[in-house]
């Protein structure tokens, strides 16, 4: 089928359109939205006291998820080796979603100004609802694709690679949030940290509604996707190893996933700390991100090794 083709037959698909029509929304809602608003003001997916990290990286994840949804408009769907338009749109609302919870409930109260916390803008609860549609639709539209053919499966050499080093990401994942994530002056505070301490840095102060300063609390987040990853990893160890949960995504997908999850959240954290001189990313936030990286290498290189098609 040539492109006009494609785009003719598409306009009459409600899934491509869904899919057009809910990243187009997100986008809108979290690049001209307020992120955060205190007494002061409010401010937008820019700005430190605003969306700072997670607002940039919730924009550049609209904008990827708009040229993702154009492409399955104009019947494309290789976008990487072994990646497509689905199995990327599944993993980026996934995150889009993610976001959005990690800004609200994980970094929106570790900085008051004045000590006056700051509530949540309305571009957080408008992106919401098309975020949290996205992965819902993605499972859809992946179950309804044609199944690949010709994936091969790993040898019992690689599959045990695979399987240590994403367990060795796991456990990074796992453990390096219990380390220092932040550092304000003489104060480190990691990603479950609550310390009855207040850093004074002019106008800002590291106190969490009174109660004392408190880390950037993701490391719950984190915990919840290094036990998985952990747990999946020991049992594809096994001798009988483990399913796959379709042709189109394979276990190196759902890790593709949950690494760009783990990579992406301390990558919104350093964002963030070079948006204010007196706030500096800590080894643990670092070590972190080098987690995260090493889930999506891994998954890149089963993709590789199985010759795993792009849907």
């Amino acid at each position: 089928m040539t492109l006009q083709q494609r785009l003719l037959a598409n306009v009459k698909n409600p899934w491509v359109l869904a899919h057009l029509i809910l990243a187009g929304m997100y986008l809108v809602f979290v690049l001209v939205g307020d992120w955060a608003k205190r007494k002061e003001g409010s401010y937008d997916a820019f700005e430190f006291f605003g969306g700072t990290g997670f607002g940039i990286l919730g924009v550049a994840v609209g904008v990827a998820l708009c040229l993702l949804a154009l492409m399955r408009f104009a019947g494309y769907s290789k976008v990487l080796p072994g990646l497509g338009v689905e199995q990327l749109t599944l993993a980026l609302g996934v995150f889009a979603t993610v976001n959005i919870f990690a800004f609200v409930f994980g970094w929106l109260p570790v900085l008051p100004v004045k000590k006056d916390p700051a509530g949540t803008g309305w571009a957080l609860v408008a992106a919401y609802w098309p975020a949290s549609f996205i992965p819902q639709l993605g499972i859809l539209t992946v179950a309804r694709t044609r199944p690949n053919k010709g994936i091969r499966p790993l040898s019992v050499v690689d599959r045990t690679t695979v399987s240590l080093l994403a367990l060795v990401a796991a456990v990074g994942v796992v453990v390096f949030p219990f380390m220092s994530w932040l550092k304000i002056g003489a104060l480190k505070l990691s990603a479950f940290d609550g310390r009855n301490e207040c850093a004074e840095m002019g106008d800002i102060c590291i106190d969490t509604l009174g109660k004392g300063a408190s880390g950037p609390r993701l490391g719950y987040l984190l915990l919840i996707i290094g036990l998985v990853v952990g747990v999946a990893a020991l049992m594809r160890l096994r001798p009988k190893g483990l399913a796959e949960p379709g042709p189109n995504m394979l276990l190196s997908h759902c890790l593709f996933g949950m690494g760009l999850t783990a990579f992406l959240i301390p990558l919104a954290m350093i964002i963030t700390t070079t948006q204010n001189e007196a706030i500096e990313a800590g080894t643990g936030l670092w070590l972190s991100l080098v987690s995260g990286a090493l889930m999506i290498a891994v998954s890149v290189y089963e993709n590789y090794r199985r010759g795993a098609k792009a849907a």
